[in-house]
């Protein structure tokens, strides 16, 4: 569904969305294999953010990510992380309002069946142009990452069989990445990598 946004009118809002070149554009569902993969994430970074005193992830809220020709473009990803340094811990929040007045440091995207390949690469693209660190973009059904860094270099990915770090944006974050995939019953390949 796309709607062009009116400020002059109140439009409802789908529960997920996001804003591209003035559109509201609703977000479908994640399967449920995304939303675990995502929430596990989310678990692994809350316990960094917690015992590192850095940040905290956050899920479900919208960002304004403006570019030349849509400077009102706003994104929804997965999961994010949020250091102190770019959103300190007491900062006041505003009370009304639906979107963050910050680049998260980190923004995850988990696939979908309903994602395509090439749709998700260009959205991490957009976040690192936007001043995003790192972007990871995770294939459940591939049981990979694959982490995008700001300024061009290589693409890392990693299996269910090796180690996740966080790099220079979260130092000392590591989790083994198995743990991130929960054991999925055997489907039938359809070549989805959702």
């Amino acid at each position: 569904m796309a709607t062009v946004l009116d400020p002059a009118t109140r439009v409802p809002l789908p529960d997920h969305y996001e804003v591209v070149n003035g559109e509201i554009v609703e977000k479908p569902p994640m399967s449920w294999l995304a939303c675990e993969v995502a929430n596990r994430i989310r678990d692994r970074l809350s316990a960094y953010g917690l015992s590192s005193g850095r940040g905290r992830p956050r899920n479900d809220m919208l960002f304004g990510l403006p570019t030349r020709r849509d400077p009102g473009r706003k994104r929804e990803p997965d999961v994010t992380f949020i250091t102190f340094d770019r959103w300190a811990e007491d900062r006041p929040l505003p009370p009304t309002g639906d979107v963050v007045g910050v680049v998260p440091n980190l923004a995850v995207e988990v696939a979908s069946p309903s994602n395509e390949a090439e749709a998700l690469v260009a959205k991490a693209r957009e976040y690192l142009r936007a001043g995003a660190e790192v972007v990871w973009l995770v294939y459940p059904r591939l049981r990979e990452l694959h982490a995008y860094a700001a300024g061009g270099g290589p693409t890392r990915v990693f299996t269910a069989a090796d180690t996740l770090d966080g790099g220079a944006v979260l130092p000392g974050f590591s989790v083994p990445m198995a743990g991130l995939f929960p054991p999925i019953t055997d489907l039938p390949d359809d070549g989805n990598d959702a």
